[in-house]
């Protein structure tokens, strides 16, 4: 069968035999899931159809049971999760599209609301033009995270609690989209009172040169979690103290606490990373939302996705219910709203890709690993 690209939406640990992704890559695996996708099988009938012994069937199928990915029903294996077809997305995609476009309409159509929201929120005066944030805005805030709202009108599920995490997992067979070039991947952790985010593509290969994907790395080597939250806590403090006021190294000191060796090296990485940089003094290249900054960008999400539900959703959920009948993760028993979040992802990235396209919103920057995607930070002062 063609090859398989996943993605996913919410959390997992650090447990390789409860990760998804690596549970998942290896290319037998995925011939089994794409068999599995079709119709329920046993361990013989899979073994036979892929000319493989008994006991490595039995073991792969161990592994994928084992991270949740598949379930069996009198003694036949199903996923557990959607696995789209390429038929499945081509069936889906005219509708998609047209979804798709609409999203791009209301977002250019309530500009006015959103660029309140930039000035209400403090941005400009840290320096920090309308366009150095309008991805942050729409392609993050509203197009993505808003999304929420389809799960607080109940159509979607966010996230279901797997052995390895909380997350929804979804399967995409061949080539029709490239996910790791798509406009959908928001990666954020929390260190202490600052939460790192990262928005965009992904590089061609790797994780990004940022935040949190650095931490993450940071831990995937060896360094222990209480190293790495020590650290990003010191980032956040030195880039926050940044975005309030340009300052000379000397008194950063004193406004970060930290000693004048261990900020030199922090400053040394953020400058790497394209957070920071020296001029006369040093400057922030990184926003931050603040707890004012949150208010106002959620009022702005709250009153755009009331119009995105009423426009373009809610007349489509009948249409797009009927055409999901059809496919594959509906026959095994998929829950729509589950398989939604994957849906709605596709259509957020393809409403995002046109606002670029169209000179709507000005693409990200592009990063010295090649990918473009936004940064930024969230602070809240009392640490919740």
């Amino acid at each position: 069968m063609s090859r398989l690209q996943f993605s996913l939406c919410g959390s997992y640990g650090r447990d390789d035999e409860l990760d998804p992704y690596l549970v998942c890559a290896p290319p037998v695996r995925q011939e089994v899931l794409g068999l599995i996708n079709l119709n329920p099988l046993t361990t013989d009938e899979i073994a036979a159809r892929l000319g493989l012994p008994q006991e490595e069937v039995t073991k792969h199928l161990g592994a994928l049971e084992k991270a949740g990915l598949v379930e069996q029903t009198s003694h036949r294996y199903k996923p557990n999760f959607a696995v789209f077809t390429v038929q499945d997305q081509q069936r889906l995609e005219p509708l998609l599209a047209e979804m798709a476009g609409l999203f791009r309409e209301a977002v250019r159509d309530n500009m006015d609301i959103i660029r309140s929201a930039y000035a209400a929120s403090g941005f400009s005066k840290h320096g920090f033009s309308f366009a150095d944030l309008a991805y942050v805005l729409v392609g993050a805030y509203i197009l993505d995270y808003g999304g929420l709202a389809l799960r607080d009108a109940g159509l979607l599920i966010a996230s279901k609690e797997m052995p390895g995490g909380s997350y929804v997992f979804t399967g995409f067979e061949g080539d029709l989209r490239n996910l790791r070039a798509s406009w959908m991947w928001g990666h954020a952790f929390a260190f202490g009172p600052f939460t790192f985010f990262s928005h965009g593509e992904l590089p061609t290969e790797g994780g990004r040169l940022c935040f949190p994907d650095k931490a993450w790395r940071w831990w995937g080597e060896g360094r222990s979690e209480q190293e790495v939250t020590r650290t990003m806590e010191e980032l956040g403090r030195i880039l926050v103290a940044l975005y309030d006021a340009p300052t000379k190294l000397d008194k950063l000191v004193g406004r970060t606490g930290l000693e004048p060796g261990k900020l030199a090296e922090h400053l040394g990485l953020l400058t790497e990373l394209e957070y920071v940089e020296e001029k006369d003094i040093w400057c922030s290249l990184c926003p931050v939302v603040d707890d004012t900054a949150e208010a106002q960008i959620r009022r702005m999400v709250q009153e755009i996705w009331a119009g995105l539900l009423a426009l373009a959703v809610r007349p489509y959920w009948g249409a797009l219910s009927h055409l999901y009948w059809e496919t594959a993760p509906a026959r095994n028993g998929i829950d729509l709203r589950e398989a939604f979040n994957p849906i709605h992802h596709v259509i957020f990235e393809q409403a995002l890709r046109l606002l670029m396209e169209r000179d709507d919103i000005p693409w990200p920057k592009c990063h010295a690993d090649g990918a473009r995607y936004a940064v930024w930070i969230e602070h809240k002062k009392d640490g919740q």
